[in-house]
């Protein structure tokens, strides 16, 4: 385990060498006579209070970012300590680097002749297949009527929309923060990969939709330039803009494929301020894990934002349709967070993943190889992971569009499917490397079900500052392991310990089951004053080397849980007596489908679209 910890402390260092750190380790250099200015985010009572404060002292605002009290702002680096000393400043936040949450993880397709075969001009997509969306849409759920904003890199219409002007029309808003052009562009690419696989209407070689929610409206907002790099400053802009329009476009989800190193606490980071405060607007927030993986505690911002849905990714190994041999892809990244949240929530398809981008794009040169059919390029990360997560939220809204963003997050964790091997029933992976399991469309569409996940935490308070929270998690240092509080590391198969290696891929003698019952409650109480986690790895105090300064440590062990330890929603349901008595148990409407099949074909590693399945798949009479 000491090993891992050096691992994960390493990968932090290197970060840092690229990310801007917060301003509490650079603090002795604050009072310097240092003319160089610097690029903030500035906090207090308003926007427009703090913005005359700066002023006042010299600095520069460059946007009001009334959504977490704050602006962005350029100011003299020897002015931080005098500012942080103004009764109307509360905090005083580097303008920190965020970018795409995809790496050099392009899938192999040139040299993989399955995915290759062709090479028509529009490809398939095997993604809606894996996860079930295709059998969805027999239902009628396509997302009509839901709209997404995906804030990246910018969209590019004729691209995605194959010149069909009116299939285009369904970009219904566009805003630009970074050149602030009126008209749509996308001069990295992957703003329009995410879209596609969210929402693209073309059709494959298969004869299906080649996007998740194949009828939803999109909203782009560009916050990242041409290399796919931003700043906070312009994600907040974007994630507040959204905010302020999402009557006036009906945006229900928000999907955020970008990623940047964790600074603080979740609840003190202005990024997850921001987003938190979309979340209690009713906006559904999908976000990506990161790429950091697969050692544990590689969860970045915003996706350490424990009301939020955080995606990892698995692979489908190039077999669409043999699910025993798929795995967890080793970019994921995994949990805890360093809160001690339980992240990611689940996992979806992430690795060569095919979508449309502009071959003209930074990203399409850059990944020229993985090029197929005209504009088809394949990409893997938790960036498209999280886009087929947002595509899936769409399809539940589309059929059900009152849900609150609770009420999704329960569906899709309470329906996803645990990845476990079949002869010992005991986990493949921990809940830090999977959450709840792989995403599985068909019930987080059409079970029947009731619950909101996020229970015990009140996200205004929170908000307000008068009340945070921790996460289950802390690591044993006698056991090795990252466990859970209160008897829930106990569980059947090991979901609930894990020594933080990643040595859990089978080579196929997994399959994925289920267990009902999203994460949702009572996660206990921020205890005491500020604090930085002292579980044992990698606490925050002298440990990443992001957060410092004198906030005090947890009080004792695990400090005060308000309102009790909590459970999983629906109690320990199937998982913790064995798999088994999951499949099947999500009763149907009556007007969509017989028994849960799609569950049933997992079970036994078949895909429902095999015509060898004994399974009963298709409208009900």
């Amino acid at each position: 385990m000491n090993i891992n910890r050096m691992k994960c402390k390493k990968k932090i260092l290197i970060l840092a060498i690229t990310f801007v750190t917060v301003f509490a380790l650079i603090a002795p250099n604050f009072m310097s006579s240092s003319s160089y200015t610097v690029g903030v985010i500035v906090q207090g009572n308003n926007s427009n209070e703090v913005a005359q404060v700066v002023e006042n002292y010299g600095g520069e605002v460059t946007s009001y970012l009334e959504i977490i009290d704050g602006v962005g702002a350029i100011i003299p680096e020897r002015m931080i300590a005098q500012l942080l000393a103004e009764p109307m400043i509360s905090s005083i936040t580097p303008d920190a680097a965020v970018n795409l949450a995809d790496g050099d993880n392009r899938g192999n397709h040139a040299n993989n002749k399955d995915a290759n075969k062709n090479n028509k001009d529009i490809p398939e997509t095997n993604y809606p297949d894996v996860t079930g969306s295709d059998i969805a849409w027999e239902g009628g759920a396509t997302g009509a009527e839901v709209a997404i904003a995906v804030i990246d890199t910018g969209i590019d219409t004729k691209t995605l929309f194959a010149k069909d002007k009116k299939a285009a029309e369904r970009l219904i808003g566009w805003v630009d923060f970074v050149e602030n052009k009126k008209k749509p562009h996308d001069p990295n690419g992957h703003g329009t990969h995410i879209a596609g696989i969210i929402a693209n209407p073309q059709i494959g070689e298969d004869g299906e939709w080649n996007g998740i929610a194949p009828q939803a409206n999109i909203v782009s907002v560009r916050v990242l330039n041409k290399e796919g790099f931003g700043t906070y400053e312009q994600v907040i802009q974007g994630i507040q803009w959204v905010v302020e329009h999402k009557d006036e476009y009906g945006i229900k989800i928000m999907n955020l494929s970008l990623v940047s190193p964790v600074q603080s606490p979740y609840w003190a980071d202005p990024l997850n301020q921001a987003v938190t405060r979309a979340w209690a607007e009713g906006i559904t927030v999908v976000v990506a894990a990161g790429n950091g993986g697969p050692d544990p505690m590689t969860i970045g911002v915003p996706g350490n934002n424990p009301y939020v849905i955080t995606v990892g990714a698995f692979t489908d190994n190039y077999t669409p349709n043999d699910w025993s041999d798929d795995y967890i892809a080793p970019f994921s990244a995994a949990g805890p967070t360093l809160d001690g949240f339980v992240k990611p929530d689940v996992v979806a398809p992430g690795a060569h993943m095919l979508s449309p981008m502009p071959k003209n794009s930074y990203l399409a040169h850059l990944y020229k190889d993985s090029k197929v059919g005209q504009d088809y390029y394949s990409i893997a990360g938790t960036s498209q992971a999280t886009a087929v997560v947002s595509g899936i939220a769409a399809l539940a809204l589309d059929q059900n569009p009152a849900l609150t963003p609770d009420e999704i997050k329960f569906r899709l964790m309470g329906t996803s499917l645990l990845w476990v091997d079949i002869e010992t029933e005991e986990a493949l992976y921990s809940m830090w490397q999977q959450g709840m399991g792989r995403v599985n469309a068909v019930d987080a569409v059409y079970a029947d079900m009731n619950g909101v996940a996020n229970l015990g935490m009140d996200i205004e308070a929170d908000l307000a500052g008068t009340q945070h929270y921790e996460g289950y998690t802390y690591y044993d240092e006698e056991l090795g392991q990252f466990v859970l509080r209160s008897g829930f590391g106990a569980w059947a198969g090991d979901f609930g310990a894990w020594a933080g290696d990643f040595g859990a891929w089978a080579g196929g003698f997994g399959a994925w089951a289920g267990g009902f019952g999203a994460w949702a409650g009572d996660f206990g109480a921020w205890a005491g004053d500020f604090g930085a986690w002292a579980g044992g790895f990698g606490a925050w105090a002298g440990g990443f080397g992001a957060w410092a300064g004198d906030f005090g440590a947890w009080a004792g062990d695990f400090g005060a849980w308000a309102g009790g330890f909590g459970a999983w929603a629906g109690g320990f349901g199937a998982w913790a007596g064995g798999f088994g008595a999951w499949a099947g148990s999500v009763p149907w409407d009556g007007t969509k489908y017989d028994s849960a099949s799609f569950v049933d074909d997992f079970l036994i590693g078949k895909s429902p679209n095999l015509t060898s399945t004994t399974t009963s798949i298709g409208i009900a009479p």
